[in-house]
Formats: C-alpha cells, sequence, structure tokens
C-alpha cells in the first residue's frame, strides 16, 4: 500500500466520524428532532456548547476531508486523531466507572455523586430511585421498610418532590396528613385504616411515575389504591417527547431516545453529564437535590423575601412560559397517555386510581404575581386553568383538584422556591385526605396473592 493510500484508510473513518457528529448536533439542535428540546434549566448555555461543538466537527471533517483528498497525512491532523482516540478511551472509562459503580442498581457503590441510582424489576422494568436507607430499601421517604404484603389496606402515593415532601416532618408532610385525615374520616364511619406507601421521588414525570407503578407491581408490592400528584408547574415539562431519563454520576438526565443523538452527540455523552453534574455542584454547594429537609416540628410560615429571589423569579417565569407558550401541545399528549396507561394499569390490577392536581404557584399565590409586576388579570394573557382542565378531561379518573386549599397565597409556599411549606402541607393534606375518604369509602381489601390476581378482587369506590 502506497502512503497515499495508508494516509487516505487513515483518515476516512475520522472524517466519518466527524460528519456524523456533525450530524447528530445539527439534527438535535437546529433541525428540530426533539421539538421541545432536551432541558428545562440552561438551556441558552447548552445551545452555546452545542454550536461550539458543531464548528469543531466541521473543523475537524475538513482538516480530515483534505489529508483524504490530498492522500497526505498532517501533523495537525495526526493531533486530533490522537486527541479524538483520548476522549473516546475517556468516555470508555468514565462509563465503566458510572455504571458499575456509581449509578449501579443495587445502591451498593460509593457514595459519590448524587442521590439516584438506577434499578431494573425481574420482568425488566427500569426506574430511577434514591440510594438505600435503613429506613427503605426503595429509598423513599420512609421512617421504616414497606412490606411487599401489608396486614391491612394501603395506598400508594406515586409524584415527585410535591409527593416525596417538601415538609419538615411527618406530620406537616402531604401525603401523610392526607392519610391521616383519611383514616380519621374512615374510623369516624367505623372503617379499618389505609397504610402509606410514599413512593413519590423527586424529578419525577408522570412517565416515571408509571414505571415506578408497574416496578412495584412486579416486585410484589401490594396495594389497595393509587393515587397519583400531578404538579402543574413542572410535569408537563419533565417528559419531553423523543427523551428519556437516565442516571449518570447519580443524578437523573434526560437523554434522547435515538442512539444516534445518544451516541454521537457530544453533550449527551456521560463525559459531558459529568462535566454537568460538577458544574450544577459547584453552583449548589452540594451534590444532591434541592429539596432537602430534616427532621422535627413544623415551620411556622415563612413570609415571601424581600426583594424577591432572582432564582425565584426566573424560575416562574419560565414553567408559565414552557406550560402555556405556543408549543406545549405535544407536552400535553405525553400526559394524556401516561394518565390512560396508568388508568389501564390499575384496573388491571385491580385498584381504584386517583388523581391530584397541584396548581402552578403561580395561578395560586397572587401575592407572588403582583410582587412579579405580572398584571392582575394574569388569565387573559394565559390560559391558566387550561391544564386543570386538560387532567379532568383525560383523566378518565376521579380528580382532586387542591388548587382551592392553596388560594390563601404565599403563606402556603416556600419563601425561595415553589415547592409547598409546612403551612401548604398541612392544608393540602387535609383538604386531599377528605376527599379521598369520599372516594375510598366502602373499599374492600386487595387480594393476597403475590401474583395479583384480581379475578374476583377488585375494590369498589362509591
Amino acid at each position: 500500500m502506497t502512503s497515499s493510500a495508508r494516509a487516505r484508510a487513515v483518515a476516512a473513518p475520522f472524517l466519518l466520524l466527524a460528519l456524523a457528529v456533525a450530524a447528530a448536533i445539527a439534527s438535535q439542535d437546529l433541525l428540530g428532532a426533539l421539538p421541545l428540546g432536551l432541558l428545562n434549566d440552561g438551556r441558552e448555555l447548552y445551545a452555546w456548547l452545542a454550536r461550539a461543538a458543531l464548528a469543531g466537527a466541521l473543523l475537524l471533517a475538513a482538516l480530515f476531508g483534505y489529508e483524504l483528498a490530498r492522500g497526505r497525512a498532517t501533523a495537525l491532523g495526526g493531533a486530533a486523531r490522537g486527541l479524538l482516540v483520548a476522549l473516546l478511551l475517556a468516555e470508555a472509562t468514565v462509563t465503566a466507572f458510572d455504571v458499575l459503580l456509581v449509578s449501579r442498581g443495587d445502591g451498593r457503590g460509593p457514595e459519590v455523586g448524587g442521590p439516584y441510582r438506577e434499578a431494573t424489576s425481574a420482568a425488566g422494568t427500569r426506574v430511577f430511585l434514591k440510594r438505600p436507607h435503613p429506613g427503605s430499601p426503595l429509598g423513599f421517604r420512609s421512617a421504616a421498610p414497606h412490606p411487599r404484603q401489608p396486614a391491612g389496606r394501603r395506598v400508594l402515593f406515586l409524584g415527585d418532590s410535591y409527593t416525596e415532601g417538601s415538609g419538615r416532618d411527618a406530620a406537616c408532610n402531604y401525603p401523610e396528613v392526607a392519610v391521616a385525615t383519611l383514616n380519621q374520616r374512615l374510623a369516624a364511619a367505623g372503617e379499618p385504616p389505609f397504610e402509606l406507601l410514599n413512593a413519590g421521588v423527586a424529578g419525577y414525570g408522570p412517565e416515571a411515575s408509571l414505571a415506578l407503578l408497574r416496578y412495584l407491581a412486579e416486585e410484589g408490592y401490594r396495594f389497595d389504591a393509587v393515587v397519583l400528584s400531578l404538579f402543574l408547574e413542572n410535569d408537563f415539562s419533565d417528559d419531553l417527547p423523543g427523551t428519556e431519563r437516565r442516571v449518570v454520576a447519580g443524578m437523573n438526565f434526560r437523554f434522547p431516545r435515538s442512539p444516534f443523538l445518544r451516541w454521537l452527540h457530544p453533550l449527551n455523552t456521560r463525559s459531558a453529564r459529568y462535566g454537568m453534574f460538577l458544574w450544577q455542584a459547584s453552583r449548589l454547594g452540594r451534590a444532591d437535590d434541592a429539596v432537602q429537609r430534616g427532621d422535627g416540628s413544623c415551620r411556622p410560615p415563612e413570609p415571601l423575601a424581600d426583594p424577591l429571589p432572582e432564582p425565584l423569579r426566573e424560575l416562574v417565569l419560565r414553567r408559565l412560559e414552557a406550560n402555556y407558550g405556543p408549543r406545549t401541545q405535544l407536552a400535553r399528549d405525553g400526559v394524556a397517555a401516561a394518565l390512560a396507561a396508568f388508568r389501564s394499569e390499575t384496573e388491571a390490577l385491580g385498584v381504584p386510581f386517583v388523581v391530584v392536581v397541584f396548581p402552578d404557584r403561580i395561578l395560586a399565590d397572587r401575592e407572588l404575581r403582583a410582587r412579579l409586576g405580572l398584571p392582575a388579570d394574569l388569565e387573559r394573557w394565559y390560559d391558566l386553568a387550561s391544564l386543570r382542565r386538560f387532567v379532568a378531561a383525560r383523566a378518565n379518573a376521579p380528580v382532586i383538584d387542591a388548587t382551592d386549599a392553596l388560594t390563601d397565597g404565599s403563606v402556603n409556599y416556600r419563601e425561595s422556591d415553589t415547592h409547598l411549606s409546612d403551612v401548604g402541607n398541612v392544608a393540602a393534606g387535609r383538604f386531599v385526605g377528605g376527599r379521598l375518604a369520599e372516594l375510598l369509602r366502602g373499599s374492600t381489601a386487595y387480594s393476597t396473592s403475590p401474583s395479583h390476581s384480581t379475578s374476583s378482587t377488585r375494590i369498589g369506590m362509591k
């Protein structure tokens, strides 16, 4: 083989790699392969990095194309190939470290990175969960592990950080307050209580909650009713079309479902996501989610901070546009599909299904709206009730709308974000628990068979 042929044989595969990388970047970030994007936060920085990566890929393609056309290797081309090989080896090393240690499904890896891990049921359903702790092998917010088969009736709560709970203690955490209220009403009617299985996980969207329902059923957990809590402020932008959640560096990141975009876009590599994690950790001061709670007495009402924290302003306005802007129908279609699947799954299990809706903070908190300088008649510009109507129309199940319980305003929310304060958790819990008592009164016990056979055990609802 001549030196010219050898040079071309070396340049050709690197030219193809550079062109494939450029095509992946252009498809994802310029041509709408992911119509609603990949990120909710940091979109501007991500777009800038993607453009820089595209320019770099095109420059490499030009360099390797020059070598291919001239049949002559260059020193610059050799250095570029060496850099690409080093990056590929680094990605393989990071992937092995992350898959085998940091994000392993058994939760026994070293406690580095964020709090999440991936787990797969015996039937193959994959979920992301928090790390195990003495109160829960599944990482749920619980003081004691939940047996697969409870002694009596059990209600399963699914949802995101609103369900996991922003309350400081069980006495002021929404699901616990709801079930306590439910049981008080049932006791007055002479009915046995429900125990709570709070399977809320911060960062979940409806699709992740659906996967967790399947995971728990496949792992033999029994429950007699399912309550899905939807936080309208972000649940309609958590499950973006064409994407899925995967755990990297102990954090749940969104990735394209397309293998072409997943493996060839440089910002979708594990190495890049480790870089994002380190950047986030440096900004937050800790490698953990934002909803951290201690145990203790309930907090008194938290006044809205003055001046209004800039991160809260940015968060509320960004989510307002994401939920009620011009490109929301695709996200709504995804929520509708998840709700339909929830109904099918719970019918197959023979248990009642209830949806709880939590409003955007901007809808319930008029003080915040005024402090943001938004018009009092904001509904003229954004139909703030549209998502509530959408869920009511598509759930095909009882819907409990917690909006009326939270209209006291800022007292129900944390001072610097959109999670419920202890006061708001108690108000929402009492409201939801009262409605659940109306819906679940007269329910009968679920079958104790591990197979979850429902041929003769379907729960009745009044």
